[in-house]
């Protein structure tokens, strides 16, 4: 998780762009949350990061900054950062990430939009604006393992032995 001391630190490697820790949606994040973000490290260098702002509704969270080091793109760093960031948020009972998808240009502040679907981000009426409910994801995977877990636990009950012919009475030999 980021807090407010790293993100001066954390410039993004596409458009030199740096979120100081007197910036008020990082402050308000930290106050709210406890941290502003996620961020993905490897040997040691900052491959990754996502900053959030939280919205209104301390459930819900904007996406402020969001970008994976050139070289390390392709590589499912997007998707974990995605991943921790929700984590965290359902962590802080958090319900929803909104971000904006932009159509072309790699631009920290609004990630691809084909990279948002990726991910599981839906369009909501606004085509620029995208949001991924956590509810939704987490309920649906919670259902998955609910059933895989039913069906194994069904799997080992014993298996009830079969009626004698004829009924509940008893069985005359002649």
């Amino acid at each position: 998780m980021v807090t407010l001391t790293e993100l001066s630190g954390l410039a993004c490697p596409y458009c030199g762009r740096t979120a100081g820790p007197d910036t008020p949606w990082a402050a308000q994040a930290a106050t709210v949350w406890g941290w502003c973000g996620v961020k993905l490290t490897t040997a040691d260098e900052v491959a990754g990061l996502l900053l959030l702002a939280p919205l209104e509704d301390a459930t819900q969270a904007m996406v402020t900054c969001a970008w994976v080091r050139p070289g390390h793109t392709g590589s499912g760093y997007g998707r974990q950062l995605v991943q921790a960031a929700a984590a965290g948020l359902v962590n802080q009972k958090g319900r929803v990430i909104v971000a904006r998808g932009s159509r072309q240009h790699v631009r920290c502040e609004a990630p691809p939009r084909d990279f948002l679907r990726a991910v599981g981000f839906t369009r909501g009426l606004d085509d620029r604006l995208w949001r991924l409910d956590l509810d939704r994801a987490v309920v649906g995977e919670r259902t998955g393992v609910r059933s895989v877990f039913e069906r194994l636990l069904s799997s080992l009950r014993p298996v009830t032995p079969p009626e004698p012919a004829g009924g509940l009475g008893r069985v005359h030999r002649s």
